[in-house]
């Protein structure tokens, strides 16, 4: 097994590769070459463990997701293909699939524990898979980052999206990816990508107004 725990790097973030330079990165890594592995993970690992936080909201899930996500690339960087994306899709929609996966896999355990201890009268309230985005760690400082650019309110109204929703919004504003980007990383079509922003920028302007903020907000963050 590869080893993934390497230090992550703060500052401007690089510029992406073009395609000839993704290709041949990607090609050095199927050959299993250590060293552009690491190049790749100091490029990206800040990005994508931005947006996993910004989906999971658990540090410890996102850290088992970006190990995930770095042991599939090196097991498969052979699958890459420079003309069909941009590298940064191809590995985004890695990390999209991760997320998804450990975020159903932790609000199973949870409304499983909310039971447990429902029955046991340890606790009171309802807690269930629903309720799991709401119980997610919000000092973690990294869960602030969309915070800074939007304001708390809309922060908030993000963070009441479901994650596919939720995905399309942070890909869209985070990462300035195009709808066919979105649907290229999310693999699907891009009449969904449309409706779910259009459902996404209509329930945030609803939080938006309801919370005293302006709507306006969501046209100046995600409108593509």
């Amino acid at each position: 097994m590869v080893e993934t725990n390497l230090p992550h790097v703060g500052g401007v973030r690089e510029t992406e590769p073009d395609a000839v330079e993704a290709a041949n990165l990607m090609r050095a890594i199927a050959n299993k070459d250590r060293k552009a592995f690491e190049k790749l993970y100091y490029l990206y690992s800040p990005r994508l463990g931005r947006y996993l936080m910004r989906l999971l909201r658990r540090s410890d899930l996102v850290d088992e997701a970006l190990n995930d996500v770095m042991l599939t690339i090196w097991q498969s960087a052979d699958r890459y293909d420079a003309s069909l994306s941009r590298l940064s899709t191809w590995l985004f929609g890695i990390a999209h699939n991760k997320a998804l996966k450990l975020g159903s896999r932790a609000a199973r355990y949870q409304a499983e524990v909310s039971i447990h201890l429902d029955d046991a009268e340890h606790h009171g309230d309802h807690a269930g898979a629903e309720n799991f985005d709401q119980r997610a760690d919000s000092s973690n400082p990294e869960q602030t980052l969309i915070g800074r650019e939007l304001g708390r309110e809309l922060q908030q109204a993000i963070d009441s999206l479901s994650p596919e929703h939720r995905a399309v919004v942070e890909l869209a504003f985070g990462e300035d990816f195009s709808y066919q980007e979105i649907a290229t990383a999310l693999a699907c079509p891009v009449n969904t990508v449309k409706s779910r922003m259009f459902y996404a920028r209509k329930h945030l302007g609803q939080l938006l107004s309801y919370f005293g903020g302006n709507a306006k907000e969501v046209d100046r963050g995600i409108q593509k």
